[in-house]
């Protein structure tokens, strides 16, 4: 169907795509994986017409393809979902699928249009409303709404970059149902995923990238994760569990962080407290008050009632700066929005926050040369891959944006408080094992840490207890006494006896 063949690329001294060739075929998924950086993306890119390669041939369908833009692969029958979609929040799902084709002439027949594409969606098992905004919709159903999109203008080999990775365990069965049918219909799928139980399962073959070159090319089903592993890294990678109970507080000594009856837009009556040298792991499908709770205690969201202490002084109304300087540390769920400046280098991404305190300022002055050291130094203890520490942090891969996040916020400081939401999301096998341990590790040097996040294998692995949030209320479970079924039927808004 699609074939890349000897594809090069190089951004100034980094050599993103060394000489890499791959075929695509109808009928089947096919698994792009590799280590962040690996040239996963910048290969899929290429295919897609947003990069052109410096040497090498694209063929779709034995045809010599050259697209100077999306519209010509478009054209050509290829399409792709990024893993940050690309949709136009305050228009409906009806004018986002129709945005840019010109196929329909000067007279659009919209009634006729949202029939087709409620019949295409239902195809697939997936009922939509055209005429529904896209900004009240979830994320697992934006993410639909791209691939219809890319469907309606009768893609045969259809890009998925990353497509779990805001998935609810739900909704990545609902995923994986309309990529089978996909196939089914004789469609080609390219998969990438850092998840490698979810691309043994998915896919029909794979491909490793590593360094930019084709690292190994086989059947899914003729390797084992750890031989996976050691093709994407180099190394077999050891799982990280959780470790003992950490460090038990004085009884006179106060808990690191506590919300007593805290009620806020988002929260209602939470109540939690975190003792230092503990990881508080915090459950819950997307749009139940995740967001809400992280704002509220590291002061972007103003609460309405209830307290919020720091190692016992109330700072229910410090802003979040009198909270840094208190040593709070933040990982935020969405990095472009919340963590990082697309468009400024990572040496000045790094020194964000803490631009004006020692060793980054000196008499009120930043420093450039201690910003570069220090930039220099985290890139390399996180093994960020970029060409330099001038780099724009916007054209680094999201794992390397998202390792750019982790050093300033666990490496700058010694944080007293940590709070972070989904650390190791769009991260590598070894990558994420490196942040576990970074976590862990500070959780041994005495930081209290509430973990927020939707991976629940991740929280049974590194919590010391776990509460789950449904509808904005807090339910602590009988963790690690009682485990997955427990929280899983909490999440879903059950009560012990599975009783809604």
């Amino acid at each position: 169907m699609v074939e890349l063949i000897d594809i090069r690329k190089r951004f100034g001294d980094l050599i993103a795509l060394d000489g890499v060739t791959a075929r695509f075929a109808p009928g089947r998924v096919h698994g792009l994986l590799g280590e962040n950086g690996a040239g996963k993306s910048t290969l899929m890119n290429v295919c897609y017409g947003l990069l052109k390669p410096d040497t090498g041939q694209i063929r779709a369908n034995g045809a010599a393809l050259s697209p100077r833009s999306p519209r010509d692969a478009i054209a050509a029958g290829i399409g792709m979902v990024h893993q940050h979609f690309m949709l136009a929040g305050a228009m409906t799902v009806l004018d986002n699928v129709l945005l840019g084709d010109r196929r329909a002439g000067r007279v659009l027949d919209r009634r006729a249009s949202a029939a087709r594409l409620r019949e295409l969606a239902e195809r697939l098992g997936w009922p939509i409303d055209p005429a529904a905004r896209i900004e009240t919709l979830s994320v697992g159903q934006q993410q639909r709404i791209e691939i219809l999109k890319a469907l309606w203008r009768d893609v045969q080999l259809l890009i998925l970059d990353e497509p779990t990775a805001v998935l609810t365990p739900p909704e990545v069965e609902q995923l994986f149902g309309a990529i089978s049918r996909l196939r089914d219909e004789g469609r080609g799928i390219v998969f990438i995923s850092h998840k490698l139980g979810e691309i043994r399962r998915i896919c029909d073959e794979l491909t490793v990238l590593r360094r930019g070159r084709v690292e190994w090319h086989g059947g899914a089903t003729n390797v084992s994760p750890d031989e996976l592993t050691r093709h994407m890294v180099g190394r077999s990678v050891e799982a990280i569990s959780r470790a003992a109970p950490g460090a038990t507080r004085a009884d006179a000594s106060p808990a690191a962080l506590t919300l007593d009856h805290v009620g806020a837009n988002g929260l209602h009556d939470v109540s939690l407290g975190i003792d230092p040298g503990e990881i508080l792991g915090i459950a819950g499908v997307d749009g139940n008050g995740q967001q809400e709770l992280a704002e509220a205690v590291v002061g972007l969201r103003r609460i309405e009632r209830g307290r919020i202490t720091l190692g016992g002084a109330d700072v229910s109304h410090l802003p979040p700066k009198a909270r840094l300087a208190l040593g709070v540390a933040h990982v935020p769920n969405d990095r472009k929005r919340e963590a990082l400046v697309p468009t400024m280098s990572v040496r000045e991404n790094v020194a964000l926050k803490r631009h004006d305190v020692a060793p980054l300022s000196r008499g009120g002055l930043l420093s450039p040369r201690a910003a570069a050291r220090i930039a220099r130094d985290l890139v390399a203890r996180f093994d960020v891959r970029t060409p330099s520490i001038e780099t724009p942090v916007g054209a680094l891969s999201g794992g390397n944006q998202q390792k750019v996040v982790l050093a300033r916020e666990l490496a700058m400081s010694e944080p007293r408080l940590i709070v972070v939401m989904n650390p190791v999301r769009g991260l590598d096998v070894a990558a994420t094992q490196f942040v576990y341990r970074q976590l862990l590790d500070r959780r041994a040097a005495g930081s209290a840490i509430l973990l927020i996040s939707t991976e629940l294998d991740e929280l049974l692995a590194l919590c010391d207890r776990v509460g789950v949030l449904y509808g904005g209320r807090l339910t602590m479970t009988g963790f690690p006494t009682t485990g997955r079924d427990e929280i899983g039927r909490l999440m879903a808004g059950l009560d012990a006896r599975g009783a809604a």
